[in-house]
Formats: structure tokens, C-alpha cells, sequence
């Protein structure tokens, strides 16, 4: 008799475990739960790397401007708060004059940019603002030659509403002070 009532259990046992889910001991629903956070996850890094990539070549586009002076690439390339910054490169104290606009400002704040020509764009890293909502791409530059004097260490692009990479403080670390002086 004692072997007809330990059947029952072992086949309770039995059924018990086979109904609990797969062989990892979860459940349907937290495998198809973990399926798609990795999914979430993993779309999460293509969008982060197709930014970075976006930066890097914002960068790459700001820096070839500065190179040719071109204002109009240099200022779209420059939050529209910004281009203030721009025009202040070409005050002249001594005529009290100042560009009002970011383009023709720009070839002023260009020929004053030191190293231009031997900066390249280095790594790019990402992050985001202080509420963690806004990404923002430091983009460091990196300098094929000894330049003498100042130079600019970096380019920070923040990304904008309109999904553009833009330039909401423009870099002054690399401008020559004689450019100041000789507008005096």
C-alpha cells in the first residue's frame, strides 16, 4: 500500500514543475519581458551610436568650416543664441562697429580660430544635460602638429528639438588674442 500512496505525490511533483515554465526556471512572461527589454536595449545603442556618428560628423562640418571661413555652414552649425558670440569677434573698439550677423561675422571669428588647420576631431563622447533629457556630444580635438599659442580642447554640440547637432556656446579657447588687439 505504501507505494500506491507515494505515486499520487511524484506525479503531483511531476506536474508541478513541468507547469512552472522553461528549463531557466522563469515563467513565458519573463522570457518574452527580458526578449524585450534586451530588444529595447539594444535599439537604445544604434540610436546612441547613429548620435555619436551624427556629432562626430557635425564636428567634422563645423571644424572644415572654420578652415574655409564659411559662414554660412559655421553659423547653421551654431544655436541661433549663439551667433551673438560669433559677431562680438569682430568688434571694433576703435570705430565702435560691430557685425550685427552671424555669416559675415564668421570668416572674423574663423581667421582668429587658432590651429584650425592642424585641428582633426577626436573622440566623441556622449552624455546629456544636467535633467538627463537633452543628449549632448563632446567632441575633442585632436592636433596633428605643434600649434603655438592657445588652443581650443573641444566642441560641445547639443542635440536640438529639430533633431540637428548644434554648437549652443561657441569655443573661444582658440582664438588668437592679436586679432582683439589689432582691432583696437
Amino acid at each position: 500500500m505504501r507505494r500506491l500512496a507515494l505515486a499520487p505525490c511524484v506525479l503531483a511533483l511531476v506536474f508541478a514543475l513541468t507547469a512552472c515554465g522553461d528549463d531557466s526556471g522563469g515563467t513565458g512572461d519573463e522570457a518574452a519581458e527580458e526578449e524585450s527589454d534586451s530588444s529595447a536595449e539594444e535599439s537604445q545603442n544604434e540610436g546612441a551610436a547613429g548620435d555619436k556618428d551624427e556629432a562626430r560628423a557635425a564636428a567634422e562640418d563645423f571644424l572644415e568650416a572654420v578652415r574655409t571661413g564659411d559662414g554660412e555652414v559655421g553659423c547653421a552649425l551654431i544655436d541661433e543664441d549663439a551667433h551673438a558670440s560669433v559677431t562680438l569677434t569682430t568688434m571694433d573698439q576703435a570705430n565702435a562697429t560691430m557685425e550685427e550677423e552671424c555669416e559675415p561675422a564668421f570668416p572674423t571669428y574663423a581667421e582668429g580660430f587658432n590651429g584650425a588647420d592642424a585641428a582633426e576631431v577626436g573622440e566623441v563622447e556622449m552624455g546629456t544635460d544636467t535633467e538627463g533629457e537633452i543628449p549632448i556630444a563632446t567632441v575633442t580635438l585632436e592636433y596633428t602638429e605643434e600649434v603655438d599659442g592657445e588652443t581650443a580642447e573641444d566642441f560641445l554640440f547639443w542635440l536640438t528639438a529639430d533633431d540637428e547637432w548644434q554648437i549652443r556656446t561657441v569655443p573661444f579657447g582658440g582664438l588668437s588674442e592679436q586679432r582683439g588687439e589689432a582691432r583696437r
